[in-house]
């Protein structure tokens, strides 16, 4: 019965990438969430910057002034929202070198699993051959001392 040497090993990184695998998958979650939240915020200004210039046409000194200090809020929220995007995304960038990280260790355990199954096999058919052989030539001796 085989029984591969490093399985404990290959257990693990079989484990680790899962782990890796699922905190990519709520890391990509959260810089989509990010991406969404400075797109909303992005478009909120520009639509606010044509009401912004639309009140400058009308000439409406309170309500301009009002729509200025609101565009202003929204210029530092899209900066803050933008600088949390890309936290995400450089987050996200890390997360997938982990992930493949992790893939290229389970690979490389499973290759060496691969490699000692193929030589615990080619054991075997030689202990068979070698079996096979021997019953072959006591069968051969008795034959011939029989004649």
């Amino acid at each position: 019965m085989y029984q591969f040497p490093l399985q404990k090993v290959l257990d693990y990184r079989l484990q680790t990438e899962e782990k890796e695998q699922l905190v990519l998958a709520q890391i990509q979650r959260e810089a989509e969430e990010a991406r969404l939240a400075f797109r909303k915020v992005e478009a909120a200004l520009r639509a606010n910057q044509e009401k912004y210039a639309a009140l400058q046409q009308q000439l409406q000194l309170g309500e301009t002034l009002q729509a200025y200090e609101y565009l202003d809020l929204l210029t530092k929220r899209l900066k803050e929202y933008e600088q949390e995007m890309l936290r995400q995304e450089e987050r996200l960038r890390q997360q997938i070198k982990q992930t493949e990280k992790a893939m290229q260790e389970r690979k490389i355990m499973d290759k060496l699993r691969e490699k000692d199954f193929s030589r615990y096999r080619l054991q075997n058919m030689q202990a068979e051959q070698r079996q096979t052989d021997e019953v072959a030539h006591t069968l051969y001796l008795r034959q011939k001392d029989k004649a």
